[in-house]
């Protein structure tokens, strides 16, 4: 439980309607399986509880199924609209998120697919269409930044990589690094400690094998297997 105007990261937004009472038109939803009603309602039940922050471990734990079935279950009710999952940063500057169960749909657009680039010289990569030659067409510069390692997680990392290679981590874009910080922050959602996580990185690297790079974006990608949870933000 929280106290008084702490930030937790991925706490649900609280409700003014203090009991379980659920939407029929998420329960009368055809597009809707019936454990993605259930965890719904189960949802439901908990965001209406005055004084209590719902965190999705919680919910997690009220499961009989699997992980891979609750996931599925929280995948439909996002893709669906009825599940809102609001990325927020503290005043320390890290990222959480805060999720919303709402009673009716909202459908919003997918994301649209970026081009992730390539690491190379310089620090600008500009993408155009190759059908259009008008200069007008060209689309925003893909930036590439160093990313900062004041975080004790990426800074391990970061540490690990320059044992092995002996150099830095790549540069990276705009894009990528709000996807590995979101990443970071998605997994310490899921009480994943410092220790679990150096761990993990540390027999990645041992046992890298001479045609993986070691970067970072890549590690991520494999969280499943080395920490056993399925990240919510994509890339």
């Amino acid at each position: 439980m929280n106290t008084v105007g702490q930030v937790e990261n991925g706490a649900f937004k609280k409700k003014k309607i203090f009991f379980s009472q659920v939407s029929n038109s998420a329960l009368r939803d055809k597009e809707l399986s019936l454990k993605a009603k259930g965890l719904y309602a189960l949802i439901q039940s908990y965001v209406t509880i005055e004084g209590f922050t719902l965190y999705k471990t919680t919910l997690k734990k009220q499961c009989s199924e699997g992980n891979k079935a609750f996931e599925s279950a929280w995948k439909e009710l996002k893709d669906t609209g009825y599940l809102i999952q609001d990325r927020k940063r503290n005043k320390q500057g890290t990222y959480y998120y805060e999720y919303e169960l709402l009673d009716e749909s909202i459908h919003t657009p997918k994301k649209e697919v970026v081009d992730k680039g390539v690491y190379g010289k310089g620090d600008i990569y500009t993408k155009t269409d190759s059908n259009n030659t008008d200069i007008n067409n060209i689309e925003e510069p893909i930036i590439y930044i160093t990313l900062a390692s004041d975080e004790s997680f990426l800074s391990f990392y970061f540490n690990e990589y320059y044992r092995r290679f002996g150099k830095n981590h790549p540069r990276v874009t705009v894009g990528q690094k709000e996807y590995i910080e979101e990443s970071i922050s998605e997994l310490k959602s899921y009480d994943i400690e410092f220790v679990t996580w150096r761990e993990e990185v540390q027999e990645h690297f041992n046992y890298l094998p001479k045609s993986n790079n070691g970067n970072i974006l890549a590690f991520l990608k494999t969280v499943k297997r080395h920490f056993g949870v399925d990240l919510d933000c994509a890339m």
